[in-house]
């Protein structure tokens, strides 16, 4: 469970309402963003993050599955968040799956300490889903994507909570592929 203090609760709430608001506008993803977003966010603040984190967490898909501007973030979250968010969302221009996800880590690492933060939590989260995940290919893109983010994220968050969980994760994805 997590406890903030009411004012931190309050700007979640009204964080939480904007993404709701956007992604029932115009959302366009099959999977649960919503669910998502706040798994995310809250495993975050469970592990005692700070509330900017937790909402670049709640925002980090909204640019991507949505049609929501990065402007639009900015004028209602202000400039360290919408960079941020801008961080985490992947380049729709890049087709290929491959360099996209390589293309957005790198954008992530630039971003520094807190969009790495968030992205771990993200990998983390949607790991969870991969036993839903049929077929065994892109099972395995998953976990080597999830890897590939542990190498080049391990000198900035190698020592976070974050980082160390997503890790014992894949550890375990892995392990179990084996068997």
């Amino acid at each position: 469970m997590v406890i903030i203090k009411p004012q931190s609760g309050k700007v979640i709430d009204q964080t939480i309402a904007f993404l709701v608001k956007k992604y029932a506008k115009n959302g366009h993803n099959e999977k649960p963003v919503i669910l998502h977003s706040l798994n995310v966010a809250f495993y975050l603040l469970e592990k005692g993050y700070d509330l900017e984190i937790a909402q670049a967490a709640l925002l980090h898909d909204l640019i991507e599955d949505s049609n929501t501007k990065i402007e639009e973030i900015n004028l209602n979250f202000g400039q360290k968040i919408a960079i941020l968010v801008d961080a985490l969302s992947f380049n729709k221009d890049i087709k290929n799956e491959e360099t996209r996800y390589q293309e957005l880590f790198n954008r992530v690492k630039a971003a520094g300490k807190e969009a790495l933060i968030v992205k771990c939590a993200d990998i983390y989260v949607n790991s969870f889903y991969i036993k839903f995940i049929k077929d065994e290919k892109q099972k395995t893109q998953l976990i080597d994507k999830g890897q590939y983010f542990l190498n080049i994220s391990k000198p900035e968050i190698g020592k976070e909570i974050v980082w160390q969980e997503l890790k014992n994760r894949g550890e375990k994805l892995r392990d179990s592929r084996k068997k």
